[in-house]
C-alpha cells in the first residue's frame, strides 16, 4: 500500500468506463494498475485536479483529515487475476496529462452510460437521491414512454441482468406474461 498524494495522485474508474477511456488514450496513456475486480488507476500529477464530476470516477489525493491508500504491484505484475500493472510503469511511461484522462473518461461516461439526466435521482437499491445516476434498465411501456431505473455507483453492479422491473404486481404480473 502506498499514500497518495506524495509521488502522485490517483484516478480510479470502474472497468466499463476504464476500459473505454484507456482505448481512447492509445499511447497517451502513462501506467494504469488494474485490480482484481476489473477497476482502473491512472497515475497522474499531485494536485492537479481534485474532483471530477463523472459517474464512478473518484480523484485519489491527499487530504487535510485522513491518509489514501493504493494498492501498487510490483513492477513485475503485468498480469491479473490479482492486482497488476495494466499499463506497465516505466521510464517513459509513467504519469499521465490530466486533461487528456478527463477528456476520455467523459467520453466513456457518455458512451457507457448515455447523458446525464437532470437532477439526482432514486437509486433502486437504497432509495436515496444519487448526484451520479447510472441507468441500469429501461422499460418500455405500451404508449412507447420508457421509464428508466437508475443505480447510484455502488449498487450499479448489483442490479440483477436480465429482468425487467414490473410494473405489475405478483400474480397478476404472472398471468399478464403468461406464466402459471
Amino acid at each position: 500500500m502506498v499514500e497518495v498524494g506524495h509521488h502522485w495522485d490517483a484516478v480510479r474508474a470502474p472497468k466499463t468506463v476504464g476500459e473505454r477511456a484507456l482505448e481512447t488514450l492509445g499511447d497517451e496513456t502513462g501506467a494504469v494498475i488494474q485490480d482484481n475486480s476489473g477497476t482502473l488507476y491512472w497515475l497522474i500529477a499531485v494536485g492537479s485536479t481534485t474532483s471530477w464530476h463523472l459517474r464512478g470516477v473518484r480523484v485519489l489525493t491527499e487530504l487535510a483529515d485522513e491518509r489514501t491508500y493504493l494498492g501498487v504491484p510490483p513492477v513485475s505484475w503485468t498480469t491479473g487475476p490479482k492486482a497488476h500493472w495494466r499499463v506497465p510503469l516505466g521510464p517513459d511511461r509513467y504519469l499521465t496529462h490530466p486533461w487528456r484522462l478527463r477528456e476520455a473518461l467523459t467520453e466513456a461516461d457518455r458512451a457507457e452510460y448515455g447523458l446525464m439526466p437532470e437532477g439526482r435521482q432514486l437509486c433502486y437499491r437504497c432509495q436515496l437521491p444519487t448526484d451520479e445516476p447510472i441507468p441500469v434498465d429501461v422499460e418500455i411501456r405500451g404508449n412507447g414512454v420508457g421509464k428508466t431505473t437508475y443505480a447510484c455507483p455502488t449498487h450499479t453492479p448489483l442490479y440483477p441482468t436480465g429482468q425487467q422491473p414490473r410494473a405489475l404486481t405478483s400474480a397478476a404480473a404472472t398471468e399478464h406474461e403468461g406464466r402459471r
